[in-house]
């Protein structure tokens, strides 16, 4: 039982497709404002520290990217504003197609993500995992990966005490299922059974009907969204009954569309009191 409940918790957070450098994400301090916002909001004081998981220079290591990269550059030379729109274009789709080939690279990430789970459980300290994007493939896979290789670590009807306590995405891609250059993108990952009697994995998913990665349409429209209902929950819901997963959707209404859609969950107060509430009641 490695959890000590008087020790702040853990928020780890997983970054999406990212263009640029590792340097240059900074998921965590938007996390850390939400969740301070919504305690000051409470009058409740606690310590919590937010940790930054990022695979971006995992990836950005991989041969074929550094070959589009450079490729991009020489068929744009001498129009430096081209050269950079290509060379963003390859880095966003090669983090996509890296994620869905399943290869070594996203292996070596997921590795990388459950290692950073273990070691905060190992501190002593209760584990809340919150993705985004592309990065919500790679927490649910990790966290599924977890159940199966190590379900000691999810054992017994005190889920405080779990690895980690739950997993909360934002603008996921995860209810999209279509193929892209003959890869399978994003198929439904079979989740592992929860090994308790009474206590169910909480996994909350957080989406905009405007948001063109939730919805796979390319101005983000998605009339059949329902306040609790996007393709992620139509596509999981009786699977995560079965295995003793405990899924609930939050449309977040962002007043926005397109791209500005799927950053917006970054600044949405619902996600703040959504953490809070897991964490501390």
């Amino acid at each position: 039982m490695a959890v000590d409940l008087n020790q702040p918790p853990h928020l780890l957070v997983v970054h999406g497709a990212q263009r640029g450098r590792a340097s240059q994400v900074k998921a965590e301090k938007k996390i850390r404002q939400l969740v301070a916002t919504a305690l000051a909001a409470r009058n409740i004081a606690e310590d919590f520290e937010v940790r930054q998981y990022v695979y971006e220079s995992t990836k950005d290591r991989h041969p074929t990217v550094q070959l589009g990269k450079l490729v991009s550059l020489a068929i744009a030379r001498g129009r430096p504003l081209a050269g950079f729109a290509l060379a963003t274009a390859v880095d966003l789709v090669g983090d996509v197609l890296l994620g869905v080939a399943d290869g070594s690279t996203a292996a070596a990430v997921r590795a990388g993500l459950k290692a950073s789970i273990l070691e905060s459980h190992a501190a002593g300290h209760r584990v809340l995992v919150v993705a985004h994007s592309l990065g919500t493939v790679y927490a649910l896979q990790a966290v599924n990966e977890l159940l199966e290789e190590s379900p000691q670590h999810f054992a017994g009807d005190d889920r405080r005490l779990w690895a980690t306590q739950g997993l909360v995405t934002l603008g996921s891609p995860l209810g999209l299922d279509f193929r892209l250059f003959g890869l399978h993108v994003f198929p439904r990952i079979p989740l592992r059974p929860v090994p308790s009697d009474c206590e169910r994995f909480p996994w909350h998913n957080f989406f905009s009907r405007h948001d063109p990665v939730v919805t796979g349409r390319v101005f983000g429209e998605c009339m059949v969204c329902t306040e609790s209902e996007s393709p992620v929950e139509r596509r999981y819901r009786d699977h995560t009954d079965a295995a003793g997963w405990l899924l609930q959707g939050h449309h977040v209404r962002t007043r926005t569309r397109w791209l500005t859609a799927h950053a917006a969950y970054w600044t949405a107060p619902a996600v703040g009191d959504r953490l809070v509430g897991m964490l501390w009641g």
